[in-house]
């Protein structure tokens, strides 16, 4: 199950747990970036949880059509030394499209221990960003609008549909990445190969509460949205919710003062989709 925000363990204490495997080996192994959106981005999100995976309350189903990302700068290095390694080229990607992982490049020839400090970004479009798995009118898409993320999709429930077209800007800087708990970046084999994979969780754009472990995907509230009935929620539209109006339980935003409505719920739910290595989290920064 996809979970919102770093479990209760402190980085340093995984430094020191990661310091323990991180001997060096006798021969160079190689680091493979990908990145990936999973089914959720893919085929869909169901419309009811089970015990092996999310799912919305009430009977919704979310599709995506689209889920474009910007992503650039990998960075693969260890809190005692140096940076070892840097994918540092933006490209945009186009999730929905993937049946898996994409290798998006490989660091080579690095010394064998472990690296405790990846690092990645979202961010707009710069002269430079160019385009991976996405069309040239995503790009143009992207840069046209400065956005960082850009999703469409639709709600579905009982023959009712609603659709949504939007674009979020700003960078959003995740470091200090770790697979597991016990695990933190990459321990790069000798002789052999490690993964470093950027994973997209697309289910986070719908919970209900900004730091509850607990957080549940709801669409009702984003489909009430649809104030001129035209079948389609705009992010203008978010905007005008008020979240005080949310039912009792729903759509907390524990110490964030500065969301006040629907719009920006969801613009602040964006800068938690980053993840690396499936469920592994990573310390979340918008720039």
């Amino acid at each position: 199950m996809h979970t919102l925000f770093t479990r209760g363990v402190t980085l340093a204490a995984l430094s020191l747990a990661a310091c323990g495997d991180g001997s060096v080996g006798t021969s160079p192994g190689t680091v493979t970036a990908a990145i990936w959106g999973e089914e959720y981005i893919q085929d869909r999100i169901p419309a009811a949880p089970t015990a092996e995976a999310d799912g919305f309350q009430n009977g919704w189903e979310i599709r995506y059509t689209k889920f474009l990302v910007n992503v650039g700068e990998l960075v693969v290095a260890s809190s005692a030394g140096s940076e070892v390694g840097r994918l540092a080229a933006y490209r945009v990607y186009d999730l929905h499209t993937l049946t898996g992982p994409l290798e998006i490049g490989r660091l080579p020839s690095l010394p064998a221990r472990r690296y405790d400090r990846v690092s990645y970004r979202l961010a707009p479009l710069d002269a430079q960003a160019t385009m991976a798995n996405a069309t040239a009118a995503d790009v143009a898409l992207m840069r046209a609008g400065n956005f960082s993320v850009y999703v469409e999709g639709q709600g579905a429930r009982m023959g009712t549909t609603v659709r949504f077209r939007w674009g979020f800007g700003g960078a959003v800087s995740y470091s200090n990445c770790h697979s597991s708990e016990t695990e933190v970046g990459v321990a790069v084999p000798s002789g052999g190969t490690a993964r470093a994979q950027i994973t997209v969780h697309g289910d986070h754009l719908f919970y209900d509460d900004l730091q509850s472990p607990e957080a549940k995907l709801r669409f009702d509230l984003i489909a009430g949205a649809d104030a001129d009935r035209d079948g389609e929620v705009t992010l203008t539209e978010l905007a005008a919710v008020d979240l005080t109006t949310a039912p009792m339980g729903q759509y907390g935003t524990g110490s964030r003062s500065d969301v006040r409505n629907a719009r920006d719920f969801v613009t602040a739910l964006v800068a938690t989709v980053g993840h690396f290595n499936g469920e592994g989290h990573c310390d979340e920064r918008r720039q």
